[in-house]
């Protein structure tokens, strides 16, 4: 059977259009934000503002790259990219560009740093895909789909946790269950899944103890400001100074917020301001009209992103769609919720806000991806919109 689609057309110019204007809003976010960390390490307070608008330009341009490859290729070439993501990960233990902020995540290409488990997001998502496409006659079988699913899952996550970066593997996670759930997982499936799901975080989580320190603060917040180490310090900053200066930030913001450029929380007091607390700088600033403005634009990000899924001419399509849009959506509910503590804090950056290289880059070629299947998908009006009641015959 041929895997070529029924109909192609041009792309989903809402979704292009709703990530340009992310990326545009994200670059001057950066500029107001970054300016006072940038002159303290730097001497320039454009630094991140001008290397950013460089990594945009580039990830632009690979998104119109990407946009304009069939979505098929990838299926082919699923097994080498995950080969050479694996050994990337595995690289940065070998050729990491130095500790920061007690990781190892980087490494040095062609003179820049770049992060490989940013990468791992979208190839560990199309690999998945072809994979389970090509286990749909044992879609339901525990021994040879479920199992070695969890094998590939677990080896992922022994190379994230060893750099570590629990977030980034948390969103990896999360477009893998929602890529294996439209993929057609089981009842039993997804029991044992929970069960094996629920204790591995719990154990990840208590096994770290900056990881069990933020639960615990999450959980109580007045017992973590009032913790202290083994020591007799106190470990008030460490556990609670991030996400206290980021309610102090939103809640001065109020209504229409204190007016571009005026924030005092990036003034030194709030870590990261332009990069996994940008959040909070747009609150302050801002205000809650533009912020609420940008929660709405990634909900509207989201349901372009599912509606292409559901309207893919094959499963291969489907399952890549949901996969890139699951991980912008987990993504984005994490940094915004760990910033107005309705989750514990896990430092991930805002989708195509935030400053980060390898971050912006990755995600506009994903977007690009999602773009070209968008070109091949039914007409509306000859779909059923509900994914779930999409025939099995259109899966190849």
């Amino acid at each position: 059977m041929s895997t070529k689609p029924a109909y192609s057309h041009r792309i989903d110019s809402w979704t292009a259009l709703t990530v340009f204007g992310l990326v545009m809003f994200g670059i001057v976010m950066i500029y107001s934000a970054s300016v006072i960390v940038a002159y303290n390490l730097f001497g320039d307070d454009k630094y991140f503002f001008k290397h950013q608008i460089v990594w945009a330009i580039v990830g632009l341009i690979g998104m119109a790259t990407t946009a304009n490859i069939d979505y098929h290729v990838w299926k082919k070439w699923a097994g080498a990219m995950l080969v050479i993501t694996l050994i990337l990960l595995i690289s940065v233990f070998l050729f990491s560009k130095g500790e920061i902020n007690g990781a190892h995540r980087w490494i040095v290409v062609a003179g820049q740093t770049f992060q490989p488990s940013e990468l791992a997001k979208l190839t560990f998502i199309i690999y998945l895909s072809a994979w389970l496409v090509e286990r749909q006659k044992v879609i339901n079988s525990i021994k040879e789909t479920f199992i070695p699913y969890v094998v590939v899952l677990v080896a992922i996550s022994v190379l994230m946790l060893k750099q570590p970066d629990f977030g980034t593997l948390a969103i990896i996670l999360t477009s893998a269950i929602a890529v294996y759930v439209v993929a057609g997982l089981t009842w039993k499936q997804a029991s044992i899944g929970l069960v094996a799901l629920v204790v591995a975080v719990a154990v990840i989580s208590i096994s770290s103890p900056y990881r069990r320190d933020r639960l615990l603060t999450f959980l109580n917040p007045a017992q973590g400001a009032n913790s202290t180490s083994q020591s007799g310090e106190t470990t008030s900053k460490s556990n609670t100074y991030q996400v206290d200066n980021a309610s102090i930030a939103i809640g001065s913001g109020s209504w229409t917020g204190v007016g571009f450029g005026q924030s005092k929380q990036k003034r030194r007091y709030l870590p990261e301001p332009q990069t996994d607390s940008i959040f909070a700088i747009i609150g302050e600033e801002l205000g809650f009209l533009w912020s609420a403005a940008l929660i709405l634009a990634y909900v509207f990000l989201i349901y372009r992103g599912y509606l292409i899924a559901s309207l893919s001419t094959d499963l291969f399509g489907r399952l890549v769609a949901v996969g890139i849009t699951s991980w912008f959506a987990f993504q984005a509910f994490v940094n915004v919720g760990s910033m107005v503590h309705l989750v514990p804090l896990v430092g991930v950056p805002l989708p195509f806000i935030s400053y980060g290289g390898t971050n912006l880059l990755i995600s506009l070629l994903a977007v690009g991806v999602l773009l070209n299947i968008s070109r091949f998908i039914k007409p509306r009006e000859d779909a059923d919109t509900k994914p779930s009641r999409v025939s099995r015959q259109t899966r190849s």
